[in-house]
């Protein structure tokens, strides 16, 4: 029920956003971006919950020494990161946790990774995931 309300909120914001995009700019080429990518994140709104696991995963990964259980869960981590219909879409190259470990801002090398990211600010990445 509540993952119906989730992708009712999702799809109406949508809407609402890509109508208004083409009523101020008059621009239909990129409402129609707008539309597909409105589209595929619907589509795949299953997909967000398992992105929050996995970010509050890397969290507890962040927080461990190296250890052959963070090697562990830093591969787990991967293969469910690149089991990820909306990585395989949206990215440009393989996310490695491990690389994301040495980064003194892993957000940022997400957002070179995934270039869709670009368009979503670190803190507002943070709303989003604390909704679902």
């Amino acid at each position: 029920m509540v993952m119906k309300i989730i992708i009712f909120l999702i799809v109406g914001i949508a809407v609402i956003g890509i109508f208004g995009n083409i009523i101020q700019q008059g621009n239909m080429g990129s409402a129609i971006q707008n539309i597909q990518a409105s589209v595929a994140t619907v589509a795949y709104a299953g997909e967000l919950s398992e992105i929050r696991s996995i970010v509050n995963d890397f969290i507890k990964l962040k927080q461990m020494k190296n250890s052959e259980n963070s090697l562990k869960l830093s591969a787990e981590l991967d293969e469910r990161i690149h089991n990820l219909e909306l990585v395989a879409m949206y990215c440009d190259e393989e996310i490695s946790t491990q690389e994301l470990l040495k980064q003194n801002n892993p957000y940022k090398k997400l957002q070179q990774i995934c270039p869709t990211l670009d368009n979503v600010s670190f803190s507002k990445a943070i709303e989003l995931f604390n909704l679902i």
